[in-house]
Formats: C-alpha cells, structure tokens, sequence
C-alpha cells in the first residue's frame, strides 16, 4: 500500500489520502539477502485509517504514513491511541492478579515491621542484576511505622565459583547470621534442594521469577512467576525484574505510604534495562516500562550515575535519546560481561552507586572486562568448532552445539563463522541452568526460521527470520530438538516458510531527504522498538542501480547500494535516493547471487530492483569529525523487479 507524505501546519494529523495498491509481487519469488517471499502486513480500510486520524493524542502534525504504521500494528481506537503514545504507570496491570504476591508483599512488611534481617539473591546476567539492585532499593526504602528490615548485602552469585541457581554457600553464611526472610529474584523456581537448606536454616523463602519449572518448590512461602501454570495474569512475558517490580506495586497498594511517592518511577530504568536485555516482548505493560525507564536514562536529571558512566563509555553521552537498541548493544553487554567473565559486584555496585567518581571507576571496569569478553570470541568458535567435527564428518546437514561457558553474546558471531566453515546451518546454545539461549545462522537456500517452525514445541520461544534466529528452550531438551531440528532439516527444503513481513510502500523516488527524515522523526513515536513492536519496514520498487555496490568493513562484508529510481523529488528538496542504502552482513549472499547470472555484473545496470528497507537515526561519529548524514537508510532485502 502506498500512502503519500503530507505534512500540515497545524496540530494534529493531515488528512490521510486513500491508499492505492502497488504492484503486485510475484507469487513466492524470495529476496535475494533473505531467501523468502514478500509480504505486506496488512491493507489498513480508509474508515480506519480516518478513525485514527481524529483520534491521534498529538499535538504536532504528522503524515499519513505515521497512521498507516499504527493502524498495520493494531495501534487504534482513542483508549490504545492514548496509552500508546503517553504510557503511565496506572496503565499498568494490577499486581495483585500474580498469583502469590499478596503473601509475598506482606511477609517483606512484616519483616520490615519485626526489623528482621533479609537476604537477597539474585543472578548473574543484566535481568538477575537489575533485579537484585531494584530489590535492594526497594528494601531500603519500606517503612512500616518507622521500622525498617535489616537488609544484607545484597548477593550476586559468581558464575566461576557459584555456578547457576542459588548458591547454597551462602544459605549457610545467612542461616548463621539469622537471616529470617530469603528473597530471590531472577532464580528460585526449580531450586528444590538449596530451598529445603533454606528452611532448614531457619529462613522463610520468597521466590520472584520467570523460568519455567515442573513443581513448586516444597515449604516455600511464597512463589511469584507469571509463566507458572494456571496463570491467570494477563501478561506471562514478565522478565525476573520486572516480577520485583510488581511486587513493589503491590506493596504501594496493599500498604500505602510505605515507600516513597516517586519509589515506582525511580526504577523504571531497571525494569528496562532488564526487559530489554533478557529479549521480553516490549508490548502491553512491558511497553510502559520501557518507554518509562528509557526516558529517566536519557534525562541527565534522573540518569542514575553508574549508567550515565556507562553512557559515557558507549559514547552515547551526547545528548540523544537512549534507545532500546543502545540498551541491548552497548549497555547490557558490559553489565553481562562482568557477570559471565569479570567481577560481578562490580555491576551490581555500578547499578546501586550514588557516586559519580565510583560510578566512573565502576563503568572503566566494565568496558575494560566487555573488551576482554570480545576476545573470547575466538575461544568460543575454537571449542565449537573441536565440538562441531563429529557432527560434520558423520554428514549431519546442521550443527546444534551448546556449552556452559559460551556466553550468549558471542554465540551468534560463532554461528555464522561456523557457518563459514562448515556450510551448513548451525545453532550454538548458552546452557544457563535449566533454560539455554540460542543463536542460529543458516546457508543462502535453507530458511532456518521455517525450519525452527516445525520445531516449534520444543522450544519455550523463539524468532528470526531465513538467515538468522533466537531461541529459548529447556536445556534437557538440547539433544531432543537436536534430532527434531535434523530431521526437519532432511525433509523437503522448506522454502515456503514465513516471508518477510514489510508495513508500508514508499516512493523514494519522488520523496526528498528531508521528507525521510520527518519520517524518521515519526518513526521514532513508535519506539522503543524490539520483540513484539519491530522498527518499520519499508518497500519500493523499480529502483535501478547507480553503480554496483560497494564493499564496507572488514573484508567487504557490508556493502553500501546506490540508486536512482522513477519519479521526481517535489523542488526545493535534496532527493532522496542521494542517500546511500548499507546493507549489513550481506556481501557474501549478494556476490554468491551475482555468480548465478548469465551475464555477472554486466547485468546489473539494466535491471530494476525491488527493496526491502528501514530508516534510522545515525549514531555514528567518524574519528575524523566528519559530518555524516542524520538519517541511515538500511538495506533489509532485495530482488529483481518485475521489469527490466
């Protein structure tokens, strides 16, 4: 569909022009870079697009596009409208439909009422640290007549010494210092027998979680975890964080005046972090948190210190809007990193600290240990490749690995070099415990997500598209789906699998640069993006080639495509096809494609091409200070046209 830009002078949104059809896509003809059919998310009716039109909360103009987008996500109606784009804490589910957290909050205000000692323990990676932090925090700070718990150090285990689960070290070290209240978080639901050391020891037990377990731990007081069965609690993708958070909700309800006014808003910024790095769907209230926690780190005046360090680090300290994707490719990395390979108190201390020069100390340790993690990159595709041989001389048309000590953050570069290796699709799992991350990387030809689809009951989630997926299962599940994923693999090649999914037809063509970039702006409104609420898509057609494309970065594995296009840009205006589209990781599929034409590379300027895009803000500071263009125009696929 097809929907022109018209930007108004006034408040509100333009009228939305009625949507015309473009040119129909060849039935099952896939993209040369992804290997599958096109699709359009939907063809939004005029009367829907007009109803969300006067029901837009905003107070600036915006186009038809903008509208189109909210109306292809289900975005309408003025309720959804409001609450989408000024997301409140109020919109938030109320806690006290989690099974378990009434009790759970009134144990934490008797122990503060008693004075008693408490015990936090949480995990290792940026979901279990957020949530240790946020408990910390909360605990501090309840007060029930005056009386406040006599909180410990709050504990993080130590994965080289610690393992996964709950550390029964210190169940010992507590019991004997009369701890009467344990509280995990992040962890809990399957620990049955470091549970029963627990009240041996003389502790109640509260466990906030998410995993996935078979039975309810024995004598605990409490278990809060929204993917337990017979949920009745409307949204079971609540990471361990965020469970804290609830529960935190639950205590404003049940005791009001028993934390301080604005506790709930100063830590949002944790339930974020957390439920963007442990990969949550960021619709419904996770949305909230998000969007909520993303503004208080962006804000100089509620940053808290550590990460306002951490920023700094990134290089992300320049006044721009944090963003999800800063979240999980800058920031959870280097707290993950002290987890899985450095001193974890570190970034727990990071996340609590109210020091600025600490903060600063705390975030140099963290950067120093994530660069130390990228070396690991090479031990980690050493041992997969030492584990891969077997599978590989027996003929297995894939690889299915998984070991303890590989971090999830470095097994997707692991996958596809040994996708290099080996040609053919492989997957490399982080064994975390009970549950395992994985990382899956394909060959031109194969659709590892359609494949993934027919697996699709063992694995607790999954996503991705034909080259590249994520994946959660049990982890004594591995050699099950190993065989389950083999066999798929052996049957007919399933190139029919889910296509590639776009929102809206633009004709760049006829737009200028300035035009994409109030697209771009409004593009934004729509943030945070992530699981469940992905960046816009965007297809045109007919582009011809201006020149073949050009290797970008270590040995041309990017490549940076010009074009020019049919139609004229409206005067006054740079067109649009000046700026350059870069293409990610696509230089060895787009020169295998190019070696299967008759004529290579003679062919190409005679050619017209559909595309596959999206449109982004550019972060990118060259050393050289440089001016560089705002707006990045990211090549997602592209096929030949109809014409030629």
């Amino acid at each position: 569909m097809q929907y022109e830009l018209g930007f108004g002078e006034s408040g509100g949104v333009d009228p939305v022009p009625a949507a015309t059809a473009g040119p129909p896509a060849a039935p099952g003809r896939p993209g040369v870079l992804s290997g599958r059919a096109w699709r359009a998310a939907g063809a939004p009716e005029p009367e829907t697009l007009e109803a969300i039109s006067r029901a837009l909360p905003l107070s600036r103009p915006v186009s038809g596009h903008l509208v189109a987008l909210l109306a292809v996500r289900g975005v309408v109606g003025e309720r959804a409208l409001e609450r989408f784009f000024y997301p409140e804490i109020e919109h938030l589910h109320d806690p006290l439909l989690l099974d378990e957290i009434e009790p759970a909050a009134r144990r934490l205000l008797s122990a503060a009422a008693a004075g008693e000692k408490v015990a936090i323990h949480g995990d290792f990676d940026v979901d279990g640290l957020t949530g240790t932090a946020l408990l910390a925090e909360l605990l501090r700070a309840l007060d029930v007549d005056g009386r406040r718990c006599a909180l410990q150090p709050p504990f993080v285990p130590d994965r080289a010494r610690d393992g996964y689960g709950v550390a029964r070290r210190m169940l010992e070290e507590w019991s004997a210092a009369g701890v009467g209240l344990l509280v995990t978080v992040d962890t809990g639901s399957a620990a049955h027998e470091e549970i029963a050391v627990a009240l041996a020891g003389g502790m109640d037990v509260v466990v906030l979680d998410h995993h996935l377990f078979d039975d309810r731990p024995a004598g605990v007081h409490a278990l809060v975890n929204p993917r337990r069965p017979g949920n009745r609690y409307p949204n079971a993708e609540l990471c361990g964080v965020a469970v804290a958070f609830k529960l935190a909700q639950a205590l404003a309800l049940l005791a009001p005046g028993c934390l301080p006014e604005d506790f709930l808003a100063s830590v949002q910024d944790l339930a974020a972090l957390g439920l963007i790095a442990d990969q949550m769907p960021l619709v419904d209230e996770n949305r909230v948190l998000v969007r909520r926690g993303l503004e208080r780190i962006s804000d100089r005046r509620t940053v808290r210190p550590g990460l306002r360090a951490l920023l700094e680090k990134a290089g992300l300290d320049h006044g721009q809007a944090v963003t999800a994707t800063h979240v999980a490719y800058q920031l959870a990395p280097r707290l993950n990193a002290c987890g899985r390979i450095g001193r974890v108190q570190a970034a727990l201390d990071l996340l609590l600290t109210r020091d600025v020069d600490e903060a600063r100390a705390l975030a140099a340790e963290a950067d120093e240990t994530n660069k130390r993690r990228r070396d690991t990159d090479q031990r980690v595709m050493d041992e997969a490749v030492v584990k891969a041989l077997p599978y590989a001389e027996r003929g297995d048309p894939g690889l299915i690995l998984g070991d303890e000590g590989w971090h999830r953050g470095v097994i997707g570069i692991s996958a596809a070099r040994l996708v290099e290796r080996f040609n053919v699709p492989s997957i490399l799992f982080s064994l975390e415990g009970d549950e395992s991350r994985g990382s899956a990387r394909s060959v031109p030809g194969v659709d590892i997500k359609a494949v993934l689809d027919r697996c699709a009951g063992m694995l607790v989630r999954y996503g991705g598209h034909a080259q590249a997926a994520g994946m959660t299962l049990r982890t004594r599940d591995l050699d099950a789906f190993r065989a389950a994923f083999l066999a798929a693999l052996r049957e007919e090649p399933a190139q029919a699998g889910v296509p590639e999914t776009y929102d809206l037809e633009l004709s760049m063509g006829s737009m200028t640069v300035q035009e994409v970039a109030q697209l771009n702006q409004e593009c934004a409104l729509l943030e945070p993006f992530g699981e469940g609420n992905r960046a816009p898509v965007f297809r045109c057609d007919g582009l011809r080639l201006s020149a073949a494309p050009a290797p970008v970065g270590r040995g041309g594995e990017h490549l940076r495509f010009r074009f020019a296009g049919p139609g004229q840009p409206r005067a006054g205006g740079t067109p649009a096809l000046a700026l350059p589209f870069i293409s990610f990781g696509s230089g060895k599929v787009w020169h295998a494609m190019l070696g299967g034409l008759p004529d290579g590379r003679a062919a190409l300027p005679g050619r017209r091409w559909d595309i596959l895009f999206q449109i982004a803000t550019n972060n990118w500071r060259p050393s050289n200070g440089a001016t560089v263009e705002p707006v990045q125009l990211q090549l997602l696929d592209i096929r030949p046209g109809d014409a030629t």
